[in-house]
């Protein structure tokens, strides 16, 4: 395995079992939801902005393309011949799972439709990690979230969107550490297509 692929790899494993741990996720089963009260009243409930904001924060790794270990550029790995093909599999398979769920349609009304990445990418780009009035998901924000209840319902929806983004991270992460264990029990450079 390339140094430069193990490393990867080790700092994927490490970050990934860090945002398994976060508080974030104590809610176990029932992180989000909503509950209907009365004839005109929903309650939700997700974790707080402390713990959403922490998460958002080692989650900007894995979907920026610039950092090394982003969901997308971990793909560069499938060039290593030494890393097997359970891996690229899994990554892959994880990759189409998330893609999968972001581009369902997420809401639709009186102006237009968005999908579930168009909802992560204005909280997280239009709202919470850059302020740049030019961005689209900034406009976007603009656009859509225009009262406290538009803004309830969209944010509870932000947040099915971070649990599924950290789910694959985690499960990628799993991946990778198998992998790793794999490469250091070969004790040697594994070129095995298959296992």
């Amino acid at each position: 395995m390339k140094p430069d692929s193990k490393k990867r790899l080790e700092e994927f494993v490490k970050r990934a079992e860090y945002i398994r741990r976060l508080s974030y996720f104590d809610g176990g089963e029932n992180i989000i939801g909503f509950e209907i009260v009365g004839e005109h009243e929903i309650n939700f409930h997700q974790p707080n902005n402390e713990k959403r904001d922490a998460l958002l924060l080692n989650l900007r790794l894995f979907v920026q393309d610039k950092d090394d270990i982003s969901l997308r550029r971990m793909a560069e790995l499938y060039d290593d011949p030494d890393i097997t093909d359970l891996w690229k599999q899994e990554h892959n398979k994880e990759r189409a799972i998330l893609k999968l769920k972001l581009c369902q349609l997420a809401v639709e009304g009186p102006k237009g439709s968005i999908t579930y990445e168009d909802v992560f990418q204005m909280f997280l780009f239009g709202e919470r990690a850059h302020y740049n009035q030019d961005d689209k998901a900034f406009k976007l924000y603009q656009e859509w979230v225009t009262d406290k209840t538009l803004w309830e319902l969209l944010h509870n929806t932000f947040h099915e969107t971070l649990i599924w983004v950290s789910r694959a991270i985690v499960n990628i992460g799993l991946a990778s550490k198998e992998e790793l264990q794999r490469f250091n029990a070969s004790g040697t450079k594994m070129n095995r297509k298959s296992e």
